[in-house]
Formats: structure tokens, C-alpha cells, sequence
């Protein structure tokens, strides 16, 4: 009802003949849909949080989620994350909601400290992390994800963790990054 109206311009008359219905119950599906999209829509768009938040408080937040990963603070990461904060990692179905669901499913990184490193960037208007994991035996990190986060105000609501690893460079992100190095935070 809503793409026929709201979408492709149909008139009430027109969509409630191509759906064998009537004008009445054409308005009202209307009426409903259009209700159900304002209840799930947030507040603000994720652009109106980044331009709340300014250049200044998004780098505060990246900086200080990228230290809390590096030194594997669980209680600093799960302090960043809103109360019903998502994680989930496309194409896997699995997926975890609420800071408890999260710390329990994806906040505990595998090894040392020193094992991951991250660089900020921005994917598609969002805030976005390249996350490298580190090869011992080569001594540098190596890519393992793009980690796309949705801001809620100065929380972290939504982290999509998209594994595939072809497209760094298109998000201006290093090949690898060097032990030696510190961990990069530049954003863009």
C-alpha cells in the first residue's frame, strides 16, 4: 500500500483497483503503514548524530572504543554500547542484542592485547573501523573486517561486522599495518 501511494504516486482509486479492494481500506492500510514506519524510525538520522556529536566528539568515541578493543577492556567496550546495542556480522545469521548479549558473543578478543589494531575511516556516511588481527610470524596485522558503526548519540547502537576484506582499500584503509606502528586513529 505504501510503495503503491507513498512511492509510485498511485492515487487511493488506482491502488485500490490494482489490489481489488476499496478506496476506504486503501486509506486506512495507508494510515497504518505510515504509522508503523514512525514507530521504527530513530529519532534522528545517523548524519544528524554525526553532526550532533561534531568532528570532535565522533573522534572522542572512535579513540576511545579503539583503546578499550586494543587493551581488551571488555568493561570500557561494553560501557560505550547502548542498553539494547546489536552486533552482528552479515552474511552469519547469528547476532546478538543488549550490552550482555554482545560482551558475551563478540567483546572478548582472542589472544593478548596487542592482537588487534584498529584504523577509523567512514563507510557509506557511517563511522567504520578496519580491524586487523596480528600474524605473529610476518609481525604485522593483517585485515580481517570492516567494522560499521551506527551512532545513537554518544553510544554505540549497531556494530556490523563485515568480514570480507576486498574492499579496504576503497575505504582508504592500509593493506597492513606494521607491529611497530602505533595503532593508527586518523579518521576521515
Amino acid at each position: 500500500m505504501l510503495i503503491l501511494r507513498e512511492v509510485l504516486g498511485f492515487s487511493a482509486r488506482e491502488t485500490a483497483e490494482a489490489l481489488d479492494s476499496t478506496t476506504a481500506s486503501v486509506n486506512s492500510a495507508l494510515q497504518r503503514a505510515r504509522k508503523a514506519i514512525d514507530e521504527r524510525l530513530p529519532a534522528a538520522s545517523q548524519q544528524a548524530t554525526l553532526r550532533a556529536l561534531g568532528d570532535d566528539g565522533v573522534r572522542d568515541l572512535v579513540e576511545r572504543f579503539i583503546d578499550a578493543f586494543e587493551r581488551a577492556d571488555v568493561d570500557a567496550i561494553v560501557a560505550l554500547l547502548a542498553d539494547d546495542a546489536e552486533f552482528a556480522m552479515p552474511p552469519y545469521a547469528a547476532w546478538a542484542r543488549g550490552r550482555e548479549a554482545v560482551a558475551e558473543s563478540w567483546l572478548m578478543p582472542s589472544g593478548p592485547p596487542d592482537s588487534l589494531r584498529y584504523v577509523a575511516t567512514r563507510a557509506n556516511g557511517q563511522v567504520a573501523l578496519g580491524t586487523y588481527a596480528l600474524d605473529r610470524q610476518r609481525g604485522t596485522y593483517l585485515p580481517i573486517a570492516l567494522d560499521v558503526l551506527t551512532l545513537r548519540g554518544a553510544e554505540i547502537a549497531v556494530v556490523l561486522a563485515f568480514r570480507s576484506t576486498e574492499s579496504f582499500a576503497r575505504f582508504g584503509l592500509p593493506a597492513e599495518v606494521t607491529e611497530s606502528q602505533p595503532s593508527p586513529r586518523a579518521s576521515r
